[in-house]
């Protein structure tokens, strides 16, 4: 009732200037109702990817990109949604050489441009991400150095992905497993390689899972 019944909601489509005249007019409406897309788009990164890095946020810059030898998209759409992003990316492909594997239940703007593209169903992203660490763990594709030094819990993450064989896991997603390992084996070869998701991801009741293991 009142001005505490209604919400506004800004997001990244708004200039500084725009989110700026946007909480004036909330304030001057009688409300504190007011939030940003990106706390209920993002929250599900910041928890999964914090608790993995101890960063909350992406780990390299935009212009980073185009130094990838392969880049893995899944759960995003930067052809549609990330135009600017998306010339970062397509620089990697022209200028770098870099191979783009897209993984999306939907063949996209952005799997037109995939040298591999690997349809899911939805919500099967983790495994697919499974099958991909198997692969890896299996043909010893991994820094054995980095995961010692760097990262905590590795082995029971290995030990859970013992059962998502190429098999299983065409099984659950529905991609063939031949795509699978050939998405597995570009990427793994690749350096350095980058990995990009988006709300695809994370609109999932499983969304910090995703981006923690994503991570």
């Amino acid at each position: 009732y009142g001005p505490d019944s209604v919400q506004f909601l800004g997001s990244a489509k708004v200039s500084n200037e725009q989110a700026y005249y946007i909480r004036k007019f909330a304030a001057m409406f009688g409300t504190n109702n007011i939030d940003h897309q990106a706390r209920i788009w993002h929250s599900p990164t910041v928890a999964g990817v914090a608790n993995t890095w101890g960063y909350g946020a992406m780990t390299n810059h935009l212009g980073d990109m185009q130094n990838s030898k392969a880049i893995i998209i899944m759960g995003a759409n930067p052809a549609a949604n990330h135009p600017i992003a998306m010339q970062h990316i397509l620089k990697a492909k022209e200028q770098n050489g870099a191979k783009i594997i897209v993984v999306d239940p939907r063949f996209s703007k952005t799997a037109a441009k995939a040298d591999i593209y690997c349809r899911i169903r939805t919500g099967t992203d983790i495994a697919f991400l499974y099958g991909v660490i198997r692969l890896i763990r299996e043909n010893n594709w991994y820094d054995k150095s980095f995961i010692e030094n760097r990262v905590y819990g590795m082995e029971d993450i290995f030990k859970e992905c013992e059962e998502y064989t190429p098999e299983h896991v065409e099984d659950i997603t529905g991609c063939p497993k031949e795509l699978l390992i050939q998405a597995a084996t570009v990427f793994a070869s690749a350096d350095p390689g980058c990995l990009i998701w988006n709300q695809g991801w994370t609109q999932h009741s499983v969304g910090s899972s995703n981006t923690r293991l994503g991570s």
